[in-house]
Order: C-alpha cells, then structure tokens, then sequence
C-alpha cells in the first residue's frame, strides 16, 4: 500500500492569518499597538481552537513583538491532533518591521521555525530545522499582522472600493501582495456571549496576486472579511489548502479558549479526491481519462501539468485529464513530450534536500544499483531497493537525503527524495513528480503523494519506490515536479497541495 503523506502538517502554514482586535485596541495614527484579540477557529460548524492576535513591549520598552498564535485541536483518521502555529513580527520604536519570525509544531514535536532580520533592503531568514539560511527581497510597506488587521478601522469604505496592501507570508518566504473589493452589507451571523446574533457587516473579498517561480505557481488563499461600521472584522473565512474552509469569529478569551468538548471533524477524510468507481488494478493501469471539477479556483489551466505523463485540457469549466505514462521499448505515452529531452545541470547536481555528494548516500547508492549497466534496469533496482530499505513511518521530519539514509523511515516524500537522489548519485538524471494518487479507503479516492521521474533515453519515466512496481501507473496524476535545485523550504509541494481536498474525479471512457 502506498504510503502518504500525512496532508495535516501540510494544511496549517498555507496562510497566514491574523486575528480581527476588538475597537478598543484600534491605535491612532503612528502608535505603536499593545494588547491581545481572541478569535474562536470554526471548521465544518464546530470549535476547533483559539486564535489570538497580541502586541507587546519588549524588555525596555522601546521594540514590539507582534503575535499571530494559532491552537487547533482536529481529528485525521480517528487521531486526535493537535496543531499550533506562531508567527509574527519585531517592530522599531517608529512601528517599522526589523524582524520576522515563524514556528510551527504538531503535538509538541520540535516542527519548524523561521526566523528574519531585516538588512540592506532585504530580508535574511534562517529556517531550522533545514539549518539553511535565504536573502530575499524586502519591501519597508509590508503589513505586520496588527497593522493589516487595522487597516481599514476608521476610513470610509463604499461598495465598489478597491484596496491594494502588501504582507509578509512566511510559508513562501515573500512578501505578497494582496487586493480586495469592497462590497455590501450583508446579514451576517458573528459569535456573542450568549450565542450566535446576525448584524449587518460590510463584506470585502481579498485576493493574493499569485506567485510564480519557473514552473511553479501558487495563489495563496482568498479571504472573505466582513468588517463593521468601524472597519473592524467581526467574521473572516479562508480556505485552509490541504484541510478546507475555515472561520473565525471575534470572541472574548473565556469563549475562544474554553476546553473543546465537542467532536471534532475528521480532517483525513476531508483531504482526499473522490472518483467515481473503483479502478481494477489501478498499479497496473496504462492509460486512463479523468474529468476533474474543482471549486474555489477560477483558473484552471495550470492546476495539471502537461508533459510526457499527460495532458491536461479545460473544456466547459472541468478538467479532462488523459493520463498515459511512458513506457520503454517504444511504449508511447501522452503529453507534449515528443522528441528528446536533454538533462539540465539541476537535474544532476546535489542540493541542500537532494545531498547525493554525501559520503553514507554514495555507499547505499552503490549498493542499491549493483553492477547493473543498463540505465532503465539500474533505475528499476534502484526502485526496489528503496521500497525495502525505508520503515514506513508518517511522523518523520522532511529533513535532507543525508539524513534520511541514516534514519532509515519516512512517508512518501522520503522515498521520493531517496529515490531520486540514489538515481543521480549513480549519474542517471532525476526529479521528483508530485501530485496524487488513487487508493481505496472504503470508497474510491485519490490522495496526496510524491514519486520520482528519471531521464532515459530522452524521456522522462515515472518509478514510485512506496510501490516496487518498475514504474509507474495511470493512476498516478501529475500536478508538478521538481528539481529542488536552491530550494531550502517546502514550496515545490504547494501546487499539489491547492488540489487537495478541492477536487473530485470521475472516470471517463477510453477513446
């Protein structure tokens, strides 16, 4: 059986968000903000968690810490999980951002953390637990996340209005730019002591601009704000990528963190692509045609890629996907892959995840391929080797090759990345596919998952080290893939991850 990623460690970071303060804790013009807001976190009509939004002096009276703390409790497959996300911002004593920082854990592992400092127009940001370290692009009129919560507290907003800001997100270590319409007064529930109480709440809709870096591109979830007639949001919804819509509700601290003792939903379940009927040897399957209706995204165009593995058209607002994977000996396959394909210098050389050049990764190389001359043949050993070497295990640290070879477990990331680095080590061009992949769990579905893509011949072939099988299927559907080359953060898996959970599939009859 395959062996997934768990989608709940992905879901949290996608965005960041930033509780609404109450009008007390609105600053004046060039204050600097102090005290703490508290939301109540909603997901399919129940409680789940706490979020608070706080603005303290540090030690001496003269910097700010602003902090943006997220507790959520969920259920993934009848687990109890228990997620808490910080983020936030370090201001100088005129309010400017000098430093950002974010961590992230699950059930009190260690997670992630992050960490900037503004220099010279640019932001260095140390990501642990990668031990890597990124210079990027700063903009001075980036919002903290009191600062774009308050932006719109005492002005004038008529329907039809259109604002622009911009905001550091952590996750995709950038800063983004956001824009938003002003629309009107709709009968909104909000969340009171006592119980629920509708108001009438002006609605503005906000729309990141997408993110593009070679072939990947990623627009960062849309929010739905309604604000009162102070232009403080009482009610936000986003879609949490990975999990599903989420609201939060403006509370006071006894509500929002109040013991949940209701059930909470199973996020797990939630994750996963339905289709239609069930697949008869789905692993063994050459070429299958899928129609893919997707909500919550208007463009759909670059949500499957195109390649070699399939082709993927929009016609009447679906997608129609034909998945054909390459096979050898003159094995036709779908896609624009006509012709050969020449290896790129990135699809060879180690990275910080991809570290091939290591003294432990080149012995397993060596041992996995053997005296196996055959380029094809050595990248199907290779396969198998990795199907055994790696225990299964969904809780390990996506951490580089280097160490996943001493540690010997991982999910189907780990195997990817084992796989694909070994597949270079013995000088066979390499990358990592991304995208989902059919199982059966009680019902037909499709999942999250990663494998690898090797160069032969011109020709790019799939190989899944969670399965052994010399290849893969047209059951695996192809969302991206990558090289990894400069890359110290998780972004290359963000384009799966806005599919998960937002698509269902249904199987079309073979032409």
């Amino acid at each position: 059986m395959p062996r997934f990623l768990p989608l709940l460690v992905l879901a949290l970071p996608i965005v960041a968000l930033a509780a609404p303060p109450a009008p007390q804790l609105v600053p004046t013009e060039g204050s600097i903000p102090e005290g703490t807001v508290y939301e109540t976190v909603l997901f399919e009509g129940k409680r789940i968690g706490v979020h608070t939004l706080s603005a303290t002096r540090e030690p001496g009276g003269k910097l700010t810490r602003i902090t943006s703390a997220m507790d959520l409790t969920l259920s993934r497959f009848g687990t109890l999980v228990k997620l808490r996300r910080e983020e936030g911002a370090r201001l100088t004593a005129e309010g400017k951002i000098f430093g950002t920082f974010l961590s992230q854990t699950q059930d009190g592992g260690k997670g992630m953390s992050l960490t900037g400092t503004v220099i010279d127009e640019a932001l260095l940001v140390r990501i642990l637990p990668l031990d890597a370290e990124r210079r990027v692009p700063w903009d001075a009129s980036a919002l903290d996340p009191w600062a774009a919560l308050h932006q719109f507290a005492g002005k004038k907003l008529e329907t039809g209005d259109k604002v622009s800001f911009t905001r550091w997100e952590p996750l995709y270590n950038r800063v983004i730019t956001v824009r938003g319409i002003v629309r009107g007064k709709e009968r909104t529930p909000v969340l009171v002591k006592g119980g629920d109480k509708m108001r009438d709440l002006r609605r503005i809709d906000l729309i990141p601009d997408p993110l593009e870096a070679g072939k990947t591109r990623v627009v960062p979830a849309r929010q739905t704000w309604w604000l009162d007639d102070e232009g403080i949001p009482q009610r936000r919804q986003t879609t949490l990528d990975g999990l599903g819509q989420l609201t939060l509700l403006r509370s006071d601290k006894t509500s929002a963190t109040a013991a949940i003792t209701n059930v909470v939903p199973d996020v797990g379940k939630a994750s996963f692509a339905p289709l239609n009927k069930m697949l008869r040897l789905p692993y063994q399957s050459t070429k299958l045609r899928y129609r893919i209706t997707v909500r919550d995204e208007s463009d759909l165009k670059d949500l499957f890629l195109s390649d070699e593995h399939q082709t993927a058209r929009v016609v009447d607002g679906k997608i129609e996907l034909t998945v054909a994977p390459p096979r050898p000996a003159g094995g036709g396959g779908a896609g624009t892959g006509a012709g050969k394909t020449r290896a790129r210098p990135e699809e060879l050389a180690p990275n910080f995840y991809l570290d091939h050049d290591d003294e432990r990764v080149q012995q397993v190389a060596k041992r996995a391929a053997g005296d196996e001359t055959d380029s094809w043949k050595k990248a199907q050993k290779i396969e198998r080797f990795v199907r055994t070497f790696l225990r299964n295990d969904n809780t390990a640290e996506l951490v580089p090759v280097s160490k996943i070879v001493r540690d010997a477990r991982g999910d189907c990331r780990h195997h990817a990345f084992l796989t694909t680095a070994l597949l270079r080590a013995n000088g066979l061009p390499a990358r990592t596919a991304i995208g989902l992949l059919y199982v059966h769990r009680g019902t037909p579905v499709f999942g999250f998952h990663m494998w690898s893509e090797v160069l032969i011949d011109g020709q790019w072939r799939g190989l899944d080290s969670t399965l052994g099988n010399g290849g893969v299927s047209a059951a695996h559907v192809k969302v991206t893939d990558h090289h990894w080359f400069n890359v110290a953060s998780l972004a290359p898996l963000l384009p799966a991850q806005k599919v998960v959970g937002k698509v269902r599939f249904e199987l079309l009859p073979s032409e």
